[in-house]
């Protein structure tokens, strides 16, 4: 399914990810969404059809996995300071001095670093000191943030997703990392994880990440600090007047396209 950009409004990534899309992709000046079958692309098309979002449906796609192709024609690239992000099949593009890399093939599991939420995610992990700190990834996808957490040395990243299928996308990630053991993944909600963390992150659209925010806070320490991204423009004051309460206040923000990523700490 394709929507052209300057059709795509701050809603249209919340409405299409109703329908659980196995990932997105910018192509040119398109939003294309990728489904794993056509009964779920015409229910999101529906969807669009009815709130007059003008898109392109394509279900015509051949037997086997939709996003082969796009692994195949994939190109390594660089993020950030520290990363070197391949979406490819192969894993085999050998990162440039200085950088590390992260092997994540497209699959059904949202992160592959190409999106702008993530890149701004991985961003403001590079300015964290992550040195033998703990890092809890709420909504781990593809494990990507977890991961990164890791490489930039972390003591050990916990990434929690509610979908099984993403976990067991991430688990295979994991293998592709000699940093992977410092990561664990669990299925399930955020209220079954116990204990606090230096760090917690979030890559979640607002209407995700709202009903969870004060569960979020309260997982980091007493110095702890909290990361969340996936946030439009749009969305973000809404977000700030949930979570900007008592202890916590706005520490950074970053901006790219119509997303948004704001830094929490407590106020000293």
């Amino acid at each position: 399914m394709t929507v052209p950009r300057r059709s795509s409004d701050d809603g249209v990534l919340g409405l299409l990810s109703l329908h659980e899309p196995l990932g997105f992709e910018t192509v040119g000046k398109d939003l294309v969404a990728f489904y794993r079958d056509a009964a779920r692309a015409r229910e999101a098309s529906d969807r669009l059809r009815r709130a007059r979002i003008r898109h392109e449906l394509t279900t015509d796609i051949p037997e086997g996995d939709p996003l082969e192709l796009y692994r195949a024609q994939s190109r390594a690239f660089a993020v950030g300071r520290r990363f070197w992000i391949d979406p490819g099949d192969s894993g085999s593009s050998e990162a440039p001095a200085a950088r590390v890399a992260l092997s994540l093939p497209a699959s059904r599991a949202f992160g592959t670093g190409s999106h702008a939420s993530t890149r701004l995610a991985l961003l403001a992990l590079e300015d964290e000191a992550l040195e033998g700190r703990s890092v809890l990834d709420v909504g781990t996808g593809s494990g990507v943030l977890a991961l990164a957490a890791a490489a930039l040395g972390a003591r050990f990243a916990v990434g929690l997703d509610s979908d099984p299928q993403a976990v067991f996308v991430a688990r295979e990630n994991l293998k592709r990392h000699p940093f992977g053991g410092r990561v664990r993944l669990y299925a399930g909600p955020l209220s079954a994880c116990v204990g606090e963390f230096d760090l917690v992150v979030a890559n979640m659209l607002a209407e995700e990440l709202l009903p969870e925010a004060r569960r979020m806070l309260s997982r980091a320490g007493r110095r702890g600090r909290v990361l969340l991204s996936g946030i439009t423009k749009e969305r973000e004051a809404r977000v700030l007047g949930r979570l900007r309460t008592g202890p916590w206040k706005l520490a950074g923000r970053r901006t790219e396209e119509e997303w948004s990523c704001l830094c929490l700490a407590r106020a000293s």
